[in-house]
């Protein structure tokens, strides 16, 4: 028997099914690892979530202004008002202590002709910011309509896209697979010939615990390798 595995055609085949093996299981691990970045892929964020989170992230910023501008808006009508509440009351008190007093009355007169054409400059003011207002939410609602458009284009052509690259890796993990079982097929007949080489030596391989663990090893299916 060591005649046989001395025999220069023996070894190498034996050398020849060894580095197929061994090429067999890298290329496997490599596929294995090409099909993980496939996955962990498809698992990142998308460029449609990344607008629509922008668009939210604007919306409500959109809505924090105007918060803003309700809130300045109060105040401002709270004190107008409180204002002339102060002064009618003062008038009242002073024609309660001395009608005659016609400098002070003409002077709180025209303090009260004058908050009344603030007020009502200021309600031209509320009125001039709520058409503002909607004329901003009027052009919030057109970008709106046109990232939604965008964003159903982009969309589309991202179908395109992953489609295409789906058809391209399907074209590309056939080929492998058509290759790898190729490699199989060629290594098994290796294997069988080997098989032959050691039966025909009429060998008690059994008796050799390294001879033993060869032949083992060429009776493993490889279609089972991991």
């Amino acid at each position: 028997m060591a005649n046989q595995l001395s025999h220069p055609g023996a070894l190498c085949v034996w050398c020849l099914y060894l580095v197929l093996v061994s090429g067999l299981r890298a290329q496997t691990k490599q596929q294995l690892l090409e099909y993980k970045s496939m996955l962990d892929a498809s698992e990142e964020k998308t460029p449609e979530q990344i607008m629509q989170d922008k668009q939210i992230e604007a919306k409500i910023e959109d809505l924090e202004n105007e918060i803003e501008e309700v809130k300045t808006a109060f105040e401002i009508k709270r004190l107008a008002l409180h204002r002339m509440q102060l002064s009618a009351a003062l008038k009242k008190n002073l024609e309660k202590i001395n009608p005659q007093t016609s400098v002070l009355m003409d002077n709180m007169k025209h303090i009260l002709k004058l908050n009344k054409l603030i007020m009502k400059s200021q309600q031209e003011s509320w009125d001039l910011e709520e058409k503002l207002l909607d004329v901003r939410k009027k052009r919030l609602q057109l970008k709106q309509a046109s990232e939604s458009k965008l964003l159903e284009i982009q969309t589309e052509k991202n179908k395109q896209k992953d489609d295409l690259a789906i058809m391209e890796n399907s074209d590309k993990i056939k080929t492998v697979q058509q290759n790898l079982q190729t490699e199989i097929q060629v290594t098994t007949v290796i294997q069988h010939v080997f098989q032959n080489l050691i039966l025909g030596s009429k060998a008690n391989w059994a008796e050799d615990s390294a001879f033993k663990e060869i032949v083992l090893q060429l009776e493993k299916n490889l279609t089972m390798i991991k």
